[in-house]
């Protein structure tokens, strides 16, 4: 009995070593290449199917590499890129990729590490190529998006053939070295200055130019101004004394009697002391009369 149970063990133990070399498991996150002495046979759950799950090998005659089948994430720190005015900087990179061809990169690399070593070292190159073709100024805030899309291509087109796609490439950050970096600011700081002074100059040229038009346009319209008003003024004293020559040729002597009247009317006003003979007014008699009618003291 005792030996029967120890059969049982040691067939037990041979049946889970031959499930265990049989059988093998593929994750949805993961893709699988069947090898038979090395040469590549079979690929498992590669991009565009959906196999995972249990899966059958030859014992011993076959084995299995897993390979990830998520986008993967890869730092690239401390890069020295010489711009193209010649200043230095330290740029820090992210690169997101992932394996397209399962076949070409295990052909390719066999490894993980192996792979990631080649990524940094194109991706290194290719920061230093397109960042070295612009100023400094473009790098730290101009067209920096445009600079990681040339990034990204020029490295899928150095992996096109490895089997490894570049989802994207992201200058995470991109400093000068410290000794320079002062010096570039107040460059910077210099330039924005003198542009906003050359703003500020052309806005008061303007605002000159807009004054002194102004102020010529109000001289011309004064003196249209003073020239219609002497005009009409010319226009109703010419009609004033055709009226007054009219008049005074339909009755010349009522005119003359009208004329004194006037005169007296505005010679002798309140408190004006007249000392003549009593019959030397004349015409203005009748006006002192008609004063002293109306009760106005002499």
């Amino acid at each position: 009995m005792r030996a029967f149970g120890w059969l049982i063990v040691i067939l037990s133990v041979i049946a889970l070593v031959i499930a265990s070399n049989v059988f093998f498991v593929v994750r949805q996150s993961q893709q699988a290449i069947v090898l038979e002495v090395g040469r590549p046979v079979r690929l498992i759950n590669e991009p565009g199917k959906d196999e995972a799950g249990l899966q059958m090998k030859i014992p011993v005659y076959q084995q299995v590499e897993i390979i990830d089948k998520r986008n993967l994430g890869l730092d690239i720190e401390g890069i020295e890129v010489l711009a193209a005015d010649q200043r230095r900087l330290r740029v820090d990179a992210f690169v997101r990729w992932r394996i397209n061809d399962p076949l070409r990169y295990y052909q390719r690399f066999r490894t993980e590490d192996a792979a990631e070593s080649q990524l940094n070292r194109i991706t290194t190159s290719a920061i230093r190529e397109v960042l070295g073709d612009v100023p400094v100024p473009e790098i730290v805030s101009g067209q920096r998006s445009q600079l990681m899309d040339r990034i990204r291509q020029s490295v899928n087109g150095g992996l096109a053939q490895d089997g490894i796609d570049i989802i994207d490439v992201r200058i995470r950050q991109a400093d000068l070295p410290s000794e320079v970096a002062e010096g570039v600011y107040n460059r910077m700081r210099t330039a924005r200055l003198q542009e906003a002074q050359r703003i500020r100059s052309e806005g008061e040229e303007r605002s000159r130019l807009i004054r002194a038009q102004a102020e010529r346009e109000k001289t011309v319209i004064e003196a249209q101004a003073r020239e219609q008003s002497s005009k009409i003024r010319g226009e109703g004293d010419a009609k004033a004394s055709e009226t007054y020559a009219t008049a005074y040729g339909k009755d010349a002597e009522f005119f003359r009697f009208q004329r004194a009247l006037i005169a007296c009317e505005t010679a002798i006003t309140e408190g004006t002391q007249v000392i003549v003979g009593p019959d030397a007014l004349g015409i203005c008699d009748q006006f002192l009369d008609s004063a002293r009618a109306a009760g106005i003291p002499r």
